[in-house]
C-alpha cells in the first residue's frame, strides 16, 4: 500500500492507514486521509481522489480562508466546512485570510486545542459520521497545524503510539514546502513586513519536539473527556476507533 499519494496540485496526501494500534489491529488503509487543501486540483485529480472511495472532505480552516481559496469539489462529494477555530457571527472576510494562515501557522498547539474545545470535538464527530458511509479525507492550508493536530488525536485514540504519531507529524515539513511556499507569496506584503523570520522559520517547521511536547500535554489536558463534555461522547469515540481499526 502506498502512504503518499502524489498529486500535481496537492503536496501533502497521505494515507492514515498501517499504523499499528490498540487489541493487536492497525488502522485500515484507504479509509482516512489527511491533506493540503485540494483548491487547485485538476478535473483528472478529482477524478483520483473519487477513485479512492473518498466521500466526505472535511475543511479545517478558517471560513476567512474558504473563502478566499475556496474548494470547488465536483458533484457527488459531500463538503464540510468545519472551522478548527471559533468564529464570531457575521464576520467580514475582506482582507482577512492571510492573516487567519498566519496566525495559525504560528499558535501553540496546545492554545489552540484549548480554546477551541467544541470545534475540535465537531470536527472529530463529523470525521466519525462521515467513515460510516465512505472514505474520508480532511485538511486545513497546508495540512500541517490543525490537520496535524486532528491527526495524532485520531490515531492516538486508535491506540497508536506516540513514535508513530511524531513520525507522521515530522514528515510534514518535507512534503509541505512547494504548498506553504506558495501560499505565502499570495499573502499582502504589508501582512508578510509584520511576521519576523524567526517567527516564520518556526510556522513552517514541523518538529517532532512540538508534536512530543503536544502529546504529552494532551495526556495530562484529558483530551478525550474534554472531547466528551463538548458532545464527541465515548460512545462515538469508540464508534471511530472501532471504524478505522482492522
Amino acid at each position: 500500500m502506498i502512504r503518499r499519494i502524489r498529486f500535481d496540485n496537492m503536496y501533502n496526501f497521505r494515507d492514515l492507514g498501517g499504523y499499528q494500534g490498540s487489541d493487536e489491529k492497525v488502522t485500515g488503509w484507504n479509509r482516512l486521509f489527511r491533506c493540503d487543501c485540494p483548491s487547485e486540483l485538476t478535473e483528472a485529480e478529482w477524478q483520483r481522489i473519487r477513485a479512492l472511495g473518498i466521500r466526505t472532505l472535511v475543511d479545517l480552516r478558517s471560513t476567512y480562508e474558504a473563502s478566499d481559496n475556496p474548494v470547488k469539489a465536483p458533484e457527488g462529494f459531500d463538503y464540510v466546512l468545519s472551522p478548527f477555530f471559533y468564529e464570531e457571527p457575521g464576520l467580514d472576510l475582506t482582507g482577512e485570510a492571510g492573516k487567519k494562515f498566519l496566525d495559525s501557522l504560528s499558535l501553540d498547539y496546545r492554545v489552540m486545542t484549548q480554546g477551541s474545545p467544541g470545534c475540535v470535538a465537531r470536527i472529530m464527530k463529523i470525521i466519525a459520521d462521515s467513515l460510516i458511509d465512505g472514505n474520508t479525507m480532511f485538511f486545513c492550508t497546508a495540512g500541517k497545524d490543525r490537520t496535524g493536530i486532528i491527526a495524532a488525536q485520531i490515531l492516538r485514540l486508535c491506540g497508536v503510539c506516540d513514535e508513530d504519531i511524531i513520525a507522521d507529524y515530522s514528515i510534514t515539513e518535507i512534503y509541505n514546502e512547494t504548498v506553504i511556499r506558495k501560499r505565502l507569496e499570495s499573502i499582502p506584503k504589508e501582512i508578510m513586513d509584520q511576521v519576523s523570520p524567526e517567527t516564520l522559520a518556526m510556522a513552517t517547521a514541523s518538529k517532532a519536539e512540538t508534536m512530543r511536547e503536544y502529546l504529552k500535554w494532551s495526556a495530562d489536558y484529558g483530551f478525550y473527556d474534554v472531547m466528551n463534555e463538548h458532545g464527541f461522547s465515548y460512545e462515538m469515540q469508540r464508534d471511530l476507533k472501532a471504524c478505522l481499526l482492522v
